[in-house]
């Protein structure tokens, strides 16, 4: 014998918990971003001796 149910929920804060996750997955890429960047970078350091 199969019967349904429906269950209704109501979850609170949950577009705010979005909100904040995207926003650190956009933080996330940016610092990836800026490692790549920054390892990419060639530094040359050259002395003056008089």
């Amino acid at each position: 014998m199969n019967e349904s149910v429906n269950i209704e929920v109501e979850v609170s804060g949950i577009d705010e918990a979005t909100k904040k996750a995207e926003r650190y997955v956009e933080l996330l890429k940016e610092a990836k971003t800026l490692a790549d960047e920054s390892a990419s970078i060639k530094f040359e350091i050259g002395t003056n001796l008089s």
